[in-house]
């Protein structure tokens, strides 16, 4: 059985590390918009819940609000309990008047949160892939300069469209860090996603299940995966959204062999149960004590106690 997916606010005792640089996986599960673990979707909630089941990766996606606010957000409408804002339009402030449900087995509800706020309860030792919504020069360097100031270039992944690329670069090339770029801009057919990733100098790329066209999105060839390993590109598939942990580790099994780096999955724990079945350890969070108040993580993982 998982550990209990309990998370509160009050930090406690965890693994930390001295390290500012933690080494990275280099395989494994990335928890899509957080994952489906009684949260809402893309909430500090649902992050915190991966990271104690010891994901490998976490996938969230930002929008800009209309005062430059770097948000969590898939949508532009946010829907609270009682009321919803458009984010382009609205301001951080108004969109803090939302109320979102509370994690299951908790009372106090999520709220939508900004990247920067994400950001300081990521360990120093996951992946974190960014999706950038807007496809917008303007939205790119604020988030990467978001990035810059919570010093996480080495492990954040943006997933960003082509007008956004350029200022990424450059605020990273300013602060002397490498950015780690996904091309989000697919093509229709796989083989010119792939040749237009290799030529960008992409670093990482997101692959596509589209069910019942998988000569278009299917499960990459061992041609393609080798064509993109000999270029230095990292493989994101995304996603699962199997619930049943036997289904899970038949499609883990096969996407691992066949060279994929982490899978974006819906259902975590089944996925991380079915990972640990085939030989994926779990991640044990480790946070830099240097970036942290009183030398204690930002929140309680019962598993590691």
């Amino acid at each position: 059985m998982m550990p209990s997916l309990g998370c509160t606010s009050n930090p406690v005792a965890s693994p930390l590390s001295p390290f500012l640089n933690a080494d990275l996986p280099k395989r494994g599960i990335s928890a899509h918009r957080g994952g489906r673990l009684g949260c809402p979707i893309n909430t500090i909630g649902a992050f915190q819940r991966s990271i104690c089941l010891g994901v490998h990766q976490i996938e969230l996606d930002v929008r800009a609000t209309v005062d430059d606010v770097i948000v969590v957000s898939h949508d532009d409408l946010a829907n609270g309990q009682d009321k919803a804002f458009h984010i382009s339009e609205s301001t951080f402030q108004q969109l803090q008047e939302l109320v979102l449900a509370p994690c299951q087995e908790e009372t106090e509800p999520q709220r939508i949160s900004s990247l920067e706020q994400a950001l300081a309860i990521m360990p120093r030792n996951i992946w974190i892939n960014v999706d950038i919504k807007n496809n917008n020069p303007h939205v790119g360097k604020l988030v990467a300069k978001i990035v810059a100031k919570t010093d996480r270039f080495n492990q954040v992944i943006f997933a960003a469209r082509e007008e956004a690329v350029r200022p990424i670069r450059q605020v990273a090339e300013n602060v002397g860090r490498t950015s780690w770029i996904a091309n989000m801009d697919r093509a229709l057919f796989r083989s010119q996603y792939v040749e237009a990733t290799i030529q960008s100098d992409a670093k990482f790329i997101q692959l596509v299940e589209v069910p019942y066209i998988p000569f278009i999105r299917g499960i990459p060839t061992e041609a393609t995966m080798t064509q993109l390993h000999d270029a230095g590109v990292r493989v994101n598939y995304s996603w699962l959204r199997q619930e049943h942990e036997n289904e899970l580790k038949k499609k883990l099994e096969h996407l691992f062999d066949r060279g994929v780096d982490f899978v974006l999955v819906d259902h975590v724990e089944q996925a991380m149960q079915a990972a640990m079945a085939i030989g994926i350890s779990p991640l044990v969070p480790r946070w830099n004590v240097t970036s942290l108040s009183k030398n204690r993580p930002p929140f309680h993982c019962p598993s590691l106690q």
